[in-house]
Formats: C-alpha cells, structure tokens, sequence
C-alpha cells in the first residue's frame, strides 16, 4: 500500500521546489540591481571629481581675454551642460537605489516564501517518515500473527490423518 497523501508530498515539493526557483532568481536580480547602483554611484563620484576641474577649464578660456558675446554664451552653455549632466547622473543613481531597495524587498519576499514552503514539505516528510514506520510496524505484526497462528497448528498424534 502506497502513501496515502503522496499527490500532496508532491504538490509540496514541486512548491519549494518553485519557490527556491524564485528565490534564486530574486537574489539574481538584487545582485545585478546592486551592480547597476554600484556603476551609477561611481559615475557620480568620478563626475564630481571632475565637475570643478571641467568648469575650470571653460571659464579660463573665457577670462582675462577678449571674447565675443556668442563664445560667451557657449560657455554658459557648457557649464548648463556640465550641472545638467551632474543632475542626471545623481537622478540616475537614486533610481538605482530605489531599484535596489525593491529588489531587496522581493529577495526578503522570496525568502519568507521559501522558508515557508520549506517548512510545510518537512512537515509533510515527517508525516511520510512516521507513516512509512508504523506500516512497517504493522506488517512486522501482521507476520508474527501469521508466524503464531502457523506454530499453533502443529500437528498432534490426535490430529493424524491416517485412517486405522
């Protein structure tokens, strides 16, 4: 005789099985969310090492020297370039970390779901263990009785079959 509740040992299964599918995937997911807010936040350190220096630059192409007003204008534009690059580069590096922070979430998620998957399929194998012991208990019984009922029934000169 098979075991009884084996269609939902394997539905459990099959669920932490897919819950450490999903598990796996979300810290994937978080690993590359963090890399991606690793380059972003290294970019906005490497611009704001460079942002004064780049400024510097244009204002000394412009200072101390005869320029027209549209040189001026360029340089004004290329410093509004320079901010506007620092702006994107910052906006760009908190959507990072809002994207981290999710993926860390869904990790934590993925893990509750795990564990809890976990749980109820080493319930269920306990049940399996303790199930499968007290069958084998009970044909080990079921063989005595039959080893018993077999010694009981030994032949007597009472019981011979010969006809005098």
């Amino acid at each position: 005789m098979g075991y009884a509740l084996e269609s939902m040992r394997k539905i459990r299964t099959m669920r932490e099985e897919r819950a450490g599918t999903e598990l796996t995937g979300a810290r994937r997911a978080r690993a590359a969310a963090e890399r991606e807010h690793d380059e972003k936040a290294e970019a906005c350190a490497q611009f704001e090492a460079t942002k004064d220096a780049r400024r510097d630059r244009i204002y000394a192409a412009v200072m101390g020297r005869r320029v027209t007003r549209d040189d001026l204008d360029r340089a004004r534009a290329a410093v509004t370039r320079i901010d506007e690059e620092g702006v994107l580069l910052a906006e760009a590096e908190r959507a990072a970390q809002a994207t981290l922070e999710k993926r860390d979430r869904e990790a934590d998620a993925a893990k509750v779901r795990y564990a809890a998957a976990a749980r109820n399929k080493a319930k269920i194998d306990q049940h399996r263990r303790a199930w499968e012991e007290e069958d084998r208990r009970m044909q080990e019984l079921r063989a005595d009785m039959e080893l018993e009922e077999f010694a009981g029934r030994r032949l007597t000169s009472d019981d011979d079959d010969t006809f005098d």
